[in-house]
């Protein structure tokens, strides 16, 4: 496994320009696999590793014992390690999010304080195919168009810093195999097991039942994720260089619009969602088909989210404050 964690990384490239790496490691088969992979590979790629631990406060014990288990772990191999914790559910409650939510957020956050103070050039994280599916299919039910059913890349751009995800060629039982041909102990954490909370119940009850139709559904859905990706890329591509001629003056000229493939339409529209009002987080399909109905049928306009309006005036689109609207 170890050959083919070298190959798939060497073809990727998922180490170009990065030469320090934090590994964010939870205790679980996944990461510690990953940081094995990584230790094991550090003097190929020339890299320096350090690995970060980050205890949520939600599982007691089990969860104060998980962060001894990470520190051991990394000191045995001489790996620099960093440990941080956070009231998670505390933080949901102040920001009214879900736990999951919470956690993601105050994990990111203590991870991007790490690589900051270590000067590393990325975050690498333990994703894998399953996960990569998971994800889809959570995406797949919430309604997401093409683009939000996009793989996640090996190497992402994101607040925190770069993220690379070098084991998203990997299943998860690979990684499970892998730990234990090393005589690893991975951690278990028992709430990945209740059927609670949406992705626990797609990866125990709905993929398993899936599965009966379609054995390789993990690869499939991974496979239209890949295509899903670029095939959006490419449509950003041809939006980003349309839209000087299509966005002027903070609108939208409805004549140049006209010209353009639905597709292409769509992906001006919420790259003018961003330039306006900084965001395309509030603003989904329904949103974006509100303002291209509007453009193609020549219509006054659209209220829209955060309390604004799209308004199409003598052949041009803008938006503004909804002053008539609910505030």
């Amino acid at each position: 496994m170890l050959k083919r964690f070298i190959d798939i990384c060497a073809t990727t490239k998922i180490f170009h320009g990065v030469s320090n790496i934090l590994i964010a490691v939870s205790g679980g088969a996944d990461s510690l696999a990953l940081a094995e992979l990584m230790i094991n590979s550090r003097q190929r790629f020339g890299l320096e590793i350090s690995i970060a631990h980050f205890e949520h406060g939600l599982r007691g014990q089990s969860s104060i014992d998980d962060a001894a288990f990470v520190k051991t772990f990394a000191e045995s191999r001489g790996i620099n390690f960093v440990g941080g914790s956070g009231d998670v559910k505390t933080f949901a409650a102040q920001q009214k999010i879900s736990i999951e939510t919470a956690a993601r957020i105050l994990r990111y956050e203590f991870l991007s304080d790490v690589r900051q103070r270590l000067n590393c050039d990325a975050i690498a994280t333990a994703h894998h195919a399953d996960d990569q599916a998971e994800t889809i299919l959570m995406r797949f039910l919430r309604g997401a168009t093409s683009a939000g059913l996009s793989a996640m890349d090996s190497r992402t751009s994101t607040e925190y810093g770069l993220i690379i995800r070098p084991l998203l060629k990997f299943r998860k039982a690979e990684l499970e195999n892998f730990c234990r041909e090393k005589n690893l102990s991975p951690r278990i954490d028992a709430t990945n097991f209740e059927p609670d909370a949406t992705r626990n119940k797609i990866r125990l009850e709905l993929i398993p039942t899936l599965e009966k139709f379609n054995p390789a559904l993990v690869e499939t859905l991974c496979r239209f994720a890949e295509v899903s990706a670029t095939e959006t890329d490419f449509i950003d591509e041809q939006a980003e260089k349309i839209f000087p001629v299509v966005v002027r003056d903070n609108s939208i000229v409805r004549p140049e619009f006209l010209k353009l493939h639905p597709a292409i339409q769509r992906a001006v529209i919420k790259k003018f969602f961003a330039l306006v009002t900084g965001t395309t987080k509030d603003f989904g399909f329904t949103h974006i088909e509100g303002v291209r109905k509007v453009l193609l049928n020549g219509l006054s306009g659209v209220e829209l989210p955060k309390n604004l309006r799209a308004d199409l005036r003598r052949g041009k689109l803008s938006i503004s404050k909804n002053f008539y609207g609910k505030g």
